[in-house]
């Protein structure tokens, strides 16, 4: 991912997509006998943004405090969940 195409990630709103063009990722498999590095690539080429998406019927923005936990360690969690 680009630093621009992170940006733009970052920047997207609501308003800027609907419902129906926002991957589920309740259902996004990720192959657990992959390297970490493998794991977050293989979301993130399932979820396209990983900031907005939905979970069945609602809409999802994932945001991160500045002085929170980082969003590879967030990241890192959620694949760990999965």
């Amino acid at each position: 991912m680009t630093a621009e195409e992170h940006k733009k990630f970052l920047e997207a709103d609501f308003d800027d997509v609907s419902l129906d063009n926002l991957v589920d990722i309740s259902k996004i498999r990720i192959d657990r006998n992959r390297t970490q590095e493998r794991r977050k690539k293989q979301f993130l080429r399932a979820a396209g943004n990983p900031y907005l998406v939905k979970v069945g019927d609602t809409k999802v923005k994932i945001r991160f405090a500045n002085n929170g936990v980082s969003f590879e360690d967030a990241f890192e969690n959620l694949l760990l969940m999965s």
